[in-house]
């Protein structure tokens, strides 16, 4: 029986050496096709290389950025929709229809085919022919066919797969299974088993043990024994065979039966599963940029038990299930790419042959030879295998090639921070917080260091660190920043060096005292603060696919402190050369005024204007300017008396602007900051310089308003009554029309004193009780005079004489809008005084009958703010005394007393 099974074996080989079977390839058409069972509407594109947009429907587009490389085989592409773009991907040009996800739940089918002009358009086919392909003709009547289905646009929407057949003795064909057309074509001439068994002798029946010096002496008899018997044979009979000698095939057995064959074949996107090549033949595509989706390996002529086990590593499942001999491994026509492999031998195989392998990746091309069991491939890094070489090697023997870098897995960042009181943190990778938040912790130390590099290089950081600066770069673990020197990081730079940097960028953010997280700065750009004092808290550092998109905002990634530069203006001098950051610009001592001034801001982290009014002579405060616009007159020789300074925008959170200026008569006032008035109003002072400085918020000095400014005193006069509120009239006189007419001389002999004078009215108009104060507290004038005439109602009176009031508290007349100082101990003592000095200077100056003061819950006074007082300077209903209250020489002598009497009041506040 043995001897049969070698016979049966040579001749197997003898049938591969004379093969019969021939291949072809001619196609058919069959217009009849069974209703297809998959939607048929589709976007085909005629493409030219260009970009091009495609709107898939109301929220999704689809963006072509042109061919992936010269091939033309695949596009690339990405989609965009209300959140945004999305990552990168590549399309398939062929004659088939692809499939494209544009959301969780929808997809969308697609051909793309190259063109000389671009045109997409969705199509609905309604047209379809199989196309039937014969792949294989053999001489005893099988064949192989392949049976597409095409659309009126020559879409290929079905591929049916491989038919097998025989024919008949009627010369029928008839459909026959794989397995039974690999029988009927595994031998074309077989020779007969009683041939062999004629011909079989002893030495066949050890021919696995190894030859030695008698063995070999007896094949040469035995082959000559086959070579006469052969020879006879052929005498004997009228035709001669196509059979191989016999001496031929026992040596071909021998050599079939030394060396195995490893098989393998492909699922390949767009071609589905290829025919099966072996021992380091290619299987997949090169250059196509195609994926594949699955694989089948299986032994044939196993010298020995055992077979071949393998799993691939496949998008979306990872590593899958072992399979062995031949099973499919893989996830075919769900279009999920391949992405590593392992195979292993078995059994006795295993103690005698290694097996080799290695793989075709994206990006990567070939990569080394694994063996025995290794992962070869790409993982976590999204690459398709494209194709798969597999050899046996005998046990031990040199491998195919190179052996470097089989399997790449995606690089780590892994990072480790000094953190105040705590020490040495442990490592965290990719993406993870090294430090605190909301501990007030600074960092004073880092180590970086890369893990399953793919590529050659390393990386290098630089820290900036307080007093010291930046620091010299460091590499690959060591220690960046200090150790038990209690001094903080402020700032950090990272970038990739070698192979990496072309393949990968890398990003880092920081948590900065005072601003928290900052953006992602990139490949050794800086990160953090520098010249603000601020402490690093924490950290993030990932790896990024080079041009991949960043892992959040890159806004703001490095706050450097600003600069502020500004020019003034001076008297005779002209525009002054730019300054910066706390010098003085203008003159001192020279008595020379400056007359207008340009602001600025460089070097601006954070988005926000420096906005700037100036009070000018003649003038008063003017409209705002910002960043670099003049304020204030050139060519006008007008002096500009004070300056006000403020940031917007992000600017404002982080930074407060200082200044200062230097006064005609006073020097140096103090500083303000961020909006206050610096200078003089009401005192015609010129500004002969100033100073101005950012300052990180909140870390500057405390400043004065009554020290950076000075104004001359400010009166708010309250003429009572107006507009359809006449007050008390009598004689064909109204108590509103005297008021004003009194308040308006007052207001005129305040005014040439050099006091501001504000007025609740300048004419017959009507103001609530509320609105005066309202008014008079956003003016926030130094006192308040409310001017009024006094009655005792309907008819005439014999009561007469002047009268002033100050504030007094009552619980039955709560403040609505000055709760905080309607009762303040010390506006009531000064609003007592001021009534009282006023009071006497108009007895004096009248010699009217002295009512005295008193205190009254009084509406404006109780509401407003500041020192105030309400005069009542005569009775208007008692005829005597009107008689002299209408005439302009008595409201002068009011007038005037009431002027004395504030003035004295200033003179003691």
């Amino acid at each position: 029986m043995r001897n049969k099974v070698l016979l049966l074996i040579a001749v197997m080989v003898f049938s591969l050496v004379f093969p019969t079977n021939l291949n072809v390839g001619y196609a058919t058409e069959n217009g009849d096709t069974d209703e297809l069972d998959i939607a048929p509407s589709y976007y085909f594109i005629y493409y030219n290389g260009e970009k091009q947009d495609i709107s898939l429907n109301k929220d999704v587009v689809l963006h072509l950025n042109g061919w992936t490389d010269d091939t033309q085989t695949s596009v690339q592409g990405y989609l965009s929709d209300r959140l945004g773009d999305h990552e990168v991907f590549s399309m398939n040009v062929g004659e088939e229809r692809e499939q494209l996800s544009i959301s969780d739940e929808d997809s969308i089918l697609y051909r793309i085919a190259p063109s000389e002009s671009y045109k997409a358009e969705q199509v609905e086919p309604v047209t379809f022919t199989d196309q039937t392909t014969v792949v294989t003709e053999n001489d005893n009547g099988t064949s192989i066919e392949e049976i597409k289905t095409v659309d009126e646009y020559g879409t290929i929407v079905h591929n049916q797969g491989l038919t097998y057949y025989s024919t008949d003795e009627n010369q029928q064909k008839t459909v026959i299974t794989k397995e039974e057309y690999d029988a009927l074509n595994l031998v074309t001439d077989p020779s007969s088993s009683e041939d062999a068994e004629e011909t079989a002798t002893p030495s066949e029946e050890v021919s696995e043990e190894l030859p030695t010096e008698d063995k070999v002496e007896q094949e040469k008899d035995q082959d000559a024994s086959l070579e006469k018997a052969e020879t006879e044979e052929s005498k004997s009979k009228e035709e001669p065979t196509t059979v191989m000698p016999k001496a031929e095939a026992s040596r071909a057995l021998k050599a079939a039966v030394v060396n195995p064959s490893i098989n393998y074949s492909s699922y390949v996107e767009g071609i589905k599963w290829q025919l099966p090549v072996k021992d380091g033949e290619l299987s997949g595509t090169s250059g196509q940029a195609k994926r594949l989706e699955a694989v089948k390996i299986f032994i044939e002529n196993a010298t020995y038990s055992g077979g071949v086990t393998y799993k691939t590593h496949v998008q979306g499942y990872g590593w899958m299930t072992e399979e062995k001999d031949g099973a499919i491994s893989g996830a075919p026509g769900e279009n999920k790419r391949m992405e590593a492999i392992q195979i292993e031998l078995t059994g006795e195989m295993a103690k005698h042959y290694d097996v080799y392998y290695r793989l075709h990746v994206q990006t990567f091309g070939w990569l080394g030879w694994a063996k025995n069991g290794a992962s070869a491939g790409t993982e976590g890094l999204s690459k398709r295998v494209e194709a798969v070489e597999i050899k046996l090697v005998e046990k031990g023997a040199k491998a195919p090639g190179s052996t470097d870098k089989s399997f790449i897995t995606k690089p780590s960042v892994t990072y480790s921070t000094h953190v105040q009181t705590i020490g040495w943190q442990p490592n965290v990778a990719d993406g993870e917080m090294s430090g605190t938040s909301g501990q007030a912790k600074r960092l004073e130390g880092i180590k970086i260091d890369l893990k399953n590099k793919p590529y050659g290089g390393s990386i290098e950081y630089s820290t900036h660190v307080q007093t010291i600066g930046w620091q010299n770069a460091v590499s690959n673990g060591e220690l960046s920043g200090t150790s038990g020197q209690s001094k903080r990081l402020e700032g950090i730079r990272i970038n990739l060096t070698g192979d990496m940097a072309k393949h990968y960028d890398i990003y880092y953010r920081v948590h900065a005292q005072s601003y928290g997280w900052l953006g992602w700065a990139k490949n050794g750009a800086s990160a953090g603060t520098e010249g603000l004092s601020k402490r690093l808290e924490a950290i993030e550092i990932v790896l990024v696919e080079k041009g991949a998109k960043a892992p959040g905002s890159t806004s703001t990634s490095f706050v450097k402190k600003p600069t502020v530069t500004y020019s003034t203006h001076v008297q005779s001098k002209g525009w002054l050369s730019n300054v910066a950051n706390g010098a003085s610009s203008g003159t001192t001592g020279q008595s020379k005024r400056l007359e207008a001034i340009k602001i600025d801001l460089a070097n601006t982290a954070f988005s926000g204007d420096i906005v700037y009014s100036t009070h000018i002579q003649g003038t008063g405060w003017v409209t705002n300017s910002s960043n670099g616009d003049i304020s204030g007159t050139v060519g006008k020789s007008k002096r500009m008396e004070a300056i006000k300074i403020s940031l917007t925008g992000d600017m404002a959170k982080y930074f407060d602007v200082y200044y200062r200026v230097h006064a005609q008569s006073y020097g140096w006032l103090g500083w303000a900051k961020n909006g206050m008035k610096a200078g003089t109003e009401g005192l015609s002072k010129r500004l002969e310089a100033i100073q101005i400085k950012l300052v990180p918020k909140g870390s500057g000095s405390s400043v004065s308003a009554t020290k950076a400014f000075k104004k001359a005193k400010s009166v708010f006069l309250d003429p009572g009554h107006g507009g359809s509120d006449p007050g008390a009239m009598a004689g064909g006189y109204t108590e509103a029309g005297l008021n004003l007419a009194v308040a308006k001389k007052v207001e005129k002999l305040l005014k040439d004193r050099g006091y501001i004078v504000y007025m609740s009215r300048t004419s017959d108009t009507y103001l609530s009780l509320l609105d005066r104060s309202k008014k008079a507290n956003e003016l926030n004038p130094d006192i308040f005079v409310s001017i009024h005439h006094n009655s005792t109602g309907s008819g005439s009176t014999t009561a007469s004489g002047i009268e002033s009031y100050y504030y007094k508290y009552n619980p039955a007349y709560p403040s609505v809008i000055n709760s905080d100082k309607h009762n303040d101990p010390n506006r009531v003592m000064k609003s007592t005084l001021l009534a009282d000095l006023i009071q006497n200077e108009m007895i004096s100056a009248t010699d009217a009958t002295n009512r005295g003061i008193d205190g009254e819950t009084l509406a404006v006074l109780r509401e407003t703010a500041v020192p105030a007082t309400l005069l009542e300077l005569g009775f208007i209903n008692n005829t005597a005394e009107r008689k002299k209250l209408v005439t302009s020489s008595y409201q002068n002598k009011l007038a005037k007393a009431i002027a004395d009497g504030i003035e004295e009041y200033f003179e003691r506040f």
